[in-house]
């Protein structure tokens, strides 16, 4: 998971010429993230190394990444 986000990170960056700061996943996504990580990090602080802001949303098939100025961080895990 962690390989795949990083492709879609420099693809978006080739693209756009910014890096990304919104992370779009399901909890599936996400649970499948957190096995990339030593047990003890937490969401926030693999969110931190990323440099985004994540977004769960049940019906997403692909995670995927995008750029919005109003990004800012409202839940803690």
């Amino acid at each position: 998971m962690l390989s795949f986000i990083n492709r879609l990170v420099r693809d978006f960056e080739l693209e756009h010429g910014i890096h990304p700061n919104l992370l779009y996943l399901n909890r599936f996504h996400v649970e499948h993230l957190k096995t990339a990580f030593d047990a003890d990090y937490s969401m926030s602080q693999i969110l931190d190394l990323l440099g985004m802001e994540l977004i769960i949303e049940n019906d997403i098939t692909h995670p995927h990444v995008a750029w919005t100025q109003l990004a800012q961080r409202t839940a803690t895990f």
